[in-house]
């Protein structure tokens, strides 16, 4: 019961990280941006059983703020939010798969945030923060990865191993072909100092986040965007970050692209088996396979099970949280919140997407967002009919029960308004032809 507790809260961030909207701070030497409203921009959470570590960024005005919060409980309850000083380094950036991040051990806390550069989007170099009291103190660290202002390091992730030896991975500027890389180092004292600063791949994707995971038997794996073929790709080292092995494709699409499509993946460990195994998220633009599925390893990375697809086409922006035998996968698509829970299976335990999906339709239905839905029985509406006529009854704020039949006339009458308003309008000329369309869809 602990660990799917454990499981629901960390799908709740996750969920919650995909709703928030995100927008960076107009700077110096940085494309003006659509002005952002105040409130939270980002957060992260890092969950050690029932305690679990928020880190959340707000937006004041012109200014990005930190603060931090514990749980001991799951989630229950929660600790006063914490400000931690960004003054002296101020962030840069906060928005989907590249906000700042938290990671710890026991009552070490570790943040890092991507502060302000030189670079042409005015993002700079990693800087961090640490706490040795489960976040009631708080003062800055070291960066990972030095301090050039004309080096960019973001899209970024942090995890930490069984013993407390702190990883992170970055999406860093270098001089090779690709002029970005995927950067790794490790701490093992909590952030005070690093080792082992280097790059595992010279040439990667170079704004695609990265998602790190750990087993408990030390191996650190890192997944990221290849460049080139834009497939995702797994890192993996075995001896604390010393040295890094690139491995193959992590679900093989053979997506050719020359671009950057600005999404990541979700990455996880779960038990069962003979020594449990890896799940990841991964999305492609592929035209013949466009959108999002997970793919699952029992040897470490080395091979990979066959894509099984979560959502539709338009399924994106994933992410994925572990504990014991269970992972849970969000996503966005069309405008909605999607959720899918693993079904235990023994040895063939995987996400089964048709099996328990839900729709997470706003704050007061968080709570059942993991109940299963089954196919629909004889008779009943089709979901995306039911979807635009609950909407109706939710506007009206429940007053009207919508039986079958109303939902039926309800849908008939809007059916017929839009006819009628295409036709008066013109709009129901042919489509462009379709080789004028863009092959791939972000």
């Amino acid at each position: 019961m602990i660990e799917l507790m454990n499981v629901r809260r960390n799908v709740g961030a996750l969920a919650l990280l995909l709703t928030v909207a995100a927008s960076t701070v107009a700077q110096h030497g940085r494309p003006a941006r659509p002005a952002a409203g105040d409130g939270i921009a980002s957060l992260d959470v890092f969950a050690q059983g029932p305690v679990l570590d928020l880190l959340t960024t707000e937006r004041r005005g012109s200014q990005l703020e930190l603060g931090h919060q514990r749980s001991t409980d799951g989630g229950q309850t929660w600790s006063p939010l914490r400000r931690i000083d960004t003054s002296s380094a101020p962030i840069s950036i906060a928005s989907r798969g590249n906000e700042p991040q938290v990671v710890a051990h026991g009552d070490h806390v570790l943040v890092h945030w991507s502060t302000t550069g030189s670079t042409r989007f005015g993002a700079g170099p990693m800087v961090t923060a640490r706490s040795s009291d489960g976040g009631l103190t708080w003062r800055l660290g070291a960066g990972p990865a030095g301090s050039d202002p004309a080096d960019a390091q973001t899209f970024a992730d942090m995890t930490a191993d069984v013993a407390g030896v702190f990883y992170v991975a970055w999406i860093g500027s270098h001089d090779g072909p690709a002029r970005r890389g995927l950067g790794v180092a490790r701490s093992t004292d909590y952030g005070a100092t690093w080792e082992h600063s280097q790059l595992a791949d010279d040439s990667s994707c170079a704004c695609c986040w990265n998602r790190m995971a750990t087993t408990p038997e030390r191996l650190v794996h890192v997944l990221y965007r290849d460049h080139g073929v834009r497939d995702m790709r797994l890192a993996t080292t075995d001896d604390g970050g010393a040295s890094w092995t690139l491995g193959g494709t992590v679900g093989e699409f053979d997506w050719e692209f020359p671009g950057c499509p600005h999404v990541g993946g979700g990455l996880g460990w779960i038990s069962g088996g003979v020594s449990g195994q890896l799940v990841a998220l991964v999305w492609t633009g592929h035209e013949e396979r466009h959108g999002l599925y997970v793919v699952r390893s029992a040897d470490d990375g080395n091979s990979w099970s066959s894509p099984v697809r979560m959502g539709g086409e338009r399924a994106r922006h994933g992410d994925l949280a572990t504990a014991g035998s269970t992972a849970v996968a969000v996503w966005d698509e069309s405008g909605a919140i999607w959720a899918s829970r693993s079904v235990a299976g023994g040895e063939a335990a995987a996400l089964e997407a048709a099996a328990c999906i839900a729709r997470i339709m706003d704050s007061d239905e968080f709570d059942t967002f993991l109940e299963q839905r089954v196919p629909r029985a004889d008779g009943e509406l089709p979901g995306f009919i039911r979807a635009i006529l609950e909407f109706i009854g939710w506007i009206f704020g429940g007053m009207v029960q919508l039986s079958s039949l109303f939902l039926l006339l309800m849908f008939a009458l809007i059916l017929a308004a839009l006819v009628f308003s295409l036709r008066n309008v013109g709009l129901g000329q042919p489509a462009a032809p379709e080789e004028n369309l863009p092959e791939v869809r972000f």
